[in-house]
C-alpha cells in the first residue's frame, strides 16, 4: 500500500457568517488587524506555527498545517478562541483546499524514470539539476497536480486542492489521487 504524509496544507474555511474583526482584534491582544493595510485579521494559532487569516465575510484562510488531522483541531481552537470574545462559529462549514503537498513512497522500489520521462506527455527530467522526473497529472480538465517521482519510488505531490466537507473527505481525495496515479502511471515503469 502506498504510504504518504502531508507536509503542508493551505486551506480556506467558509463559515457563511459576518465576523466583526474590530471586536476580535480588541478581544484577542495577540491578533493583528490593520484594515488600512490588509482587510483581514491575522491570528496566530498553536504556538504561532499556524496562522489564521480571518475576513469579515466569514472566510478564514489557514496556513502552516503539516497534518490533515490538524485541520479539525485548528477549527476547534478557532471556535474556542472566538467564543472567548462572544462570537460563535456555525457548526456547518465548507473547506476548500488551496494547496496540499504530500510526500510518500509508492509500492515499487525501482522505477525506470528515464523511460517515464520519455513516454509521459509534458513530463520533464533533467538529472543534472534534479534527481526526479516531474509529471503533471490531470485530475480534471481544469485541475492538474504535479508529481516529482524518484527512481526509488519516493514522490512529492503538490497542487492537491478541492472543496471538501470533512477531513475524512480530504484524506479519501488524496488517497484516490495517489492510488490512481500509481495504478495508471507508475506501475508500468516498475523494474522487477
Amino acid at each position: 500500500m502506498v504510504k504518504w504524509d502531508v507536509s503542508n496544507i493551505v486551506a480556506t474555511i467558509y463559515f457563511n457568517i459576518r465576523l466583526p474583526l474590530d471586536k476580535i482584534a480588541n478581544g484577542i491582544p495577540y491578533s493583528s488587524y490593520d484594515p488600512e493595510t490588509f482587510p483581514g485579521l491575522i491570528l496566530p494559532l498553536k504556538d504561532g506555527n499556524i496562522k489564521a487569516l480571518i475576513f469579515n465575510s466569514g472566510t478564514i484562510n489557514i496556513a502552516g498545517l503539516k497534518k490533515i488531522d490538524e485541520l479539525e483541531e485548528v477549527i476547534e481552537i478557532l471556535r474556542k478562541t472566538l467564543e472567548e470574545v462572544g462570537i460563535e462559529l456555525p457548526k456547518e462549514y465548507k473547506i476548500k483546499l488551496q494547496n496540499i503537498v504530500v510526500n510518500g513512497k509508492f509500492d515499487y522500489d525501482n522505477l525506470d524514470i528515464v523511460k517515464l520521462a520519455e513516454e509521459i506527455e509534458d513530463a520533464s527530467y533533467n538529472p543534472e539539476s534534479f534527481p526526479a522526473v516531474i509529471i503533471p497529472y490531470k485530475i480534471a480538465p481544469d485541475y492538474t497536480v504535479k508529481f516529482n517521482v524518484f527512481k526509488n519510488g519516493e514522490f512529492v505531490c503538490a497542487g492537491i486542492k478541492g472543496v471538501e466537507k470533512s477531513v475524512k473527505d480530504i484524506y479519501e481525495n488524496i488517497n484516490k489521487i495517489i492510488l490512481d496515479f500509481q495504478e495508471k502511471v507508475i506501475k508500468k515503469y516498475a523494474k522487477t
